[in-house]
C-alpha cells in the first residue's frame, strides 16, 4: 500500500518527484518494472527524454521530462493525461475536474484558450480568483470529450484566441481536465 501523499501534488512535490529525483531513484522506490524510459511528447510534434511511473496502470500513470536527460535525473516536468487518475492537486483537482467545479474553486470565472489547435483548453488566466497561487507552475487543459467536436457550442470557442470560461458555449461544454502539466523549478 502507498500512501496518499504518495498521490498529493503540490508546489515543488509531486507525491516522491522533487526537483532532486533521478530515474535510479524512482527504479528503486518503485521497482525496474513500473518505471519505464521513453520519449515524450511536449507538444508540436516535439519529445523530450523521459520516464513514464505506471506506464500500463492509467490510474497512476505520470510521464516525467528530464532537465538532465544524460543522467536522467532533475524533473523538468509531470504529465498526466487521461480521465481520471489518482494525483491530485491542490483542493482535490485532478483530471476529470470539469470547468464548473473549478469556477466554483477558484471563486470567479477564468480565462482558457480556444478549442482545435496545440495549447486547445489551457486555462491562461485565474483572473486573480483563489487558484492563481495555490496552482503556479501547474497548467491544465480542459477538454469537452470528442462527442461535442461537432456541436455548436464547441465551433463557438475555437483557436488560438482566449475566452471566459462562463461564456454560456463554454458552461455548456463544461469540459473537463484532461492534461495536467506540473513544471519544476530551477534552482
Amino acid at each position: 500500500m502507498t500512501a496518499e501523499s504518495d498521490w498529493q501534488i503540490v508546489p515543488g512535490r509531486a507525491g516522491p518527484l522533487t526537483i532532486e529525483t533521478s530515474e535510479a531513484e524512482l527504479r528503486q522506490r518503485y521497482g525496474p518494472s513500473v518505471v519505464e524510459s521513453t520519449r515524450i511528447d511536449i507538444g508540436e510534434g516535439e519529445t523530450a527524454a523521459g520516464a513514464v511511473l505506471y506506464p500500463t496502470d492509467s490510474l497512476r500513470r505520470a510521464e516525467i521530462v528530464w532537465q538532465d536527460s544524460v543522467n536522467r535525473r532533475r524533473p523538468a516536468r509531470l504529465i498526466l493525461r487521461g480521465e481520471r487518475t489518482q494525483w491530485k492537486l491542490n483542493r482535490g483537482i485532478s483530471l476529470g475536474t470539469n470547468l464548473q467545479e473549478l469556477e466554483r474553486l477558484n471563486g470567479r470565472p477564468f480565462t482558457l484558450a480556444g478549442f482545435g489547435w496545440d495549447y486547445a483548453g489551457v486555462i491562461t488566466d485565474w483572473k486573480g480568483g483563489s487558484l492563481d497561487s495555490s496552482l503556479a507552475g501547474i497548467k491544465l487543459y480542459l477538454d469537452p470529450g470528442p462527442a461535442q467536436y461537432e456541436s455548436k457550442p464547441y465551433s463557438q470557442v475555437l483557436g488560438d484566441r482566449d475566452y471566459s470560461s462562463s461564456l454560456p458555449p463554454m458552461q455548456q461544454l463544461n469540459p473537463r481536465v484532461g492534461t495536467i502539466f506540473v513544471d519544476f523549478e530551477s534552482h
